[in-house]
């Protein structure tokens, strides 16, 4: 019966949250419910490609809040606000998830090693959450540390995040209030923004400019929550810009 209400709580979970790294904490979760037990208090955390990817993800959020030296009650919240809050977890699942968050606040990690388990599981999309998420837990305790974010440029160039992408959600947060407009940087190549080469036909541009915008569109991420809809609003924009510059260049109507 254990293992059923596990299997099912993960396929809920998973349908529920939806869209970026709904899938994948959905199945460790259902795998903590079913197979996973303490050992002397601890979570190995490796038993599972699962559980694993759960592992690293709470590894790389503390990671951010220990790159200073010193973590802050906010900054915890905030890493367990989103098991308990944006993922949906229940009481049971969420105390075991909680036990792994609260190890990885002490715990020795390897950050190559974290970005490369989370990189062969999530999509670029969830990856560049991820970014977003490291920010959140940065600026939590009111203030953007150099420190944090050094450790969060670096985890996102071991994540392969394109810079211009990097750059996009950095400046949501480097405002101070976490609401900085999504300006489009002079120096980013719009043609990197779309995906295609600078020496390409003006069909594939609009192509590609289509395909981006339809994945990316606000309405498409409404059911996702507050933070996916502010990412894929700033990520629609620059986009929307990349176009509009090379519309330009070109002399497109």
């Amino acid at each position: 019966m254990r293992r059923n209400r596990g299997k099912l709580f993960g396929a809920a979970l998973g349908f529920t949250f939806g869209g970026p790294i709904g899938a994948l904490i959905g199945a460790a979760a259902g795998h903590i419910v079913d197979t996973t037990e303490p050992e002397n208090g601890t979570f190995p955390g490796t038993r599972s490609p699962e559980l694993e990817f759960v592992t690293s993800l709470t590894l790389l959020l503390a990671g951010t809040a220990r790159a200073d030296g010193e973590v802050t009650e906010g900054e915890k919240q905030t890493i367990k606000n989103f098991f308990k809050n944006q993922v949906g977890y229940g009481l049971v699942e969420y105390r075991f998830v909680e036990r792994i968050i609260d190890e990885s606040f002490v715990r020795p990690f390897n950050l190559d090693e974290i970005c490369a388990t989370i990189a062969r599981r999530a999509s670029y999309e969830e990856r560049l959450f991820l970014v977003s998420l490291n920010y959140q837990v940065a600026v939590s305790d009111g203030a953007l540390n150099t420190t944090e974010e050094t450790f969060i440029e670096q985890s996102s160039r071991l994540l392969c995040i394109e810079r211009y992408d990097y750059m996009m959600i950095r400046q949501k947060f480097a405002s101070g209030n976490g609401k900085g407009p999504a300006r489009f940087r002079e120096n980013v190549d719009p043609y990197a923004v779309l995906g295609v080469p600078p020496e390409c036909g003006d069909d594939e541009v609009v192509r590609a400019f289509r395909t981006l915008a339809s994945k990316y569109h606000p309405d498409k991420v409404s059911h996702l929550g507050k933070e996916f809809i502010e990412l894929a609003t700033r990520k629609f924009t620059h986009i929307q810009q990349a176009y509009d510059r090379i519309r330009l260049e070109r002399g497109l109507l």
